[in-house]
């Protein structure tokens, strides 16, 4: 006998209401996994709404809602030139990212180094990244999670293209990265979080 144990995370962001089922095997439950095959324009196209990177677009290519996977949770974004991904870290999930093309600065953990075309970066569990476009032009990179947990971030936080992008408070937006297995570096403490390389 399985025994099913749900949280449910309401909250009203910009008008919206919320409603992420946090349980593995709820997510789960009546849905198969789907089968894909994803061009490079495919995916559940976004806009981020909010945070740091606010007004960039993303895709998400795979979840439990595109595609109905059980684990994985891949998306794709384009940095532009100076772009910062800044400090976080997440807690359920090692994360793996894709960078198609040269010039990005990254920090993990204690490792420093710029990232050539077809680069990939390991990022393990409870480990703080930033990743910064140094290039002269867009570089386009792929995050892939091990497990679910962010995507409910990045949905909250996001838009359809064309939809308005109503800001969120900085509650709202803790709220929001708690219930995705997100920390975000409090930059208000220094450049760097403890224990980083530094450039």
């Amino acid at each position: 006998m399985a025994v099913t144990i749900s949280a449910t995370l309401l909250l009203s962001a910009g008008g919206r209401k919320i409603v992420h089922e946090t349980s593995h095997d709820t997510e789960k439950a009546g849905k198969t996994p789907s089968p894909l095959i994803l061009q490079e324009n495919e995916g559940d196209h976004l806009v981020h709404r909010a945070g740091p990177l606010g007004g960039v677009p993303f895709t998400i290519k795979v979840d439990s809602q595109f595609g109905n996977s059980e684990d994985f949770f891949v998306f794709a974004e384009t940095l532009a030139v100076g772009q910062t991904i800044p400090f976080h870290k997440h807690d359920n999930a090692e994360e793996i990212l894709v960078f198609e093309d040269p010039g990005a600065t990254i920090i993990v953990g204690n490792k420093s180094a710029s990232a050539g075309a077809h680069s990939i970066v390991f990022i393990p569990r409870n480990t703080w990244i930033s990743a910064t476009n140094s290039a002269g032009k867009e570089i386009h990179l792929l995050a892939i999670f091990s497990r679910h947990g962010f995507e409910n971030y990045m949905r909250a936080i996001s838009a359809k293209p064309g939809e308005p992008l109503s800001p969120l408070s900085p509650d709202e937006l803790t709220q929001l990265r708690a219930m995705g297995h997100a920390v975000y570096w409090d930059s208000s403490k220094g450049p760097y979080p403890p224990g980083v390389a530094h450039p």
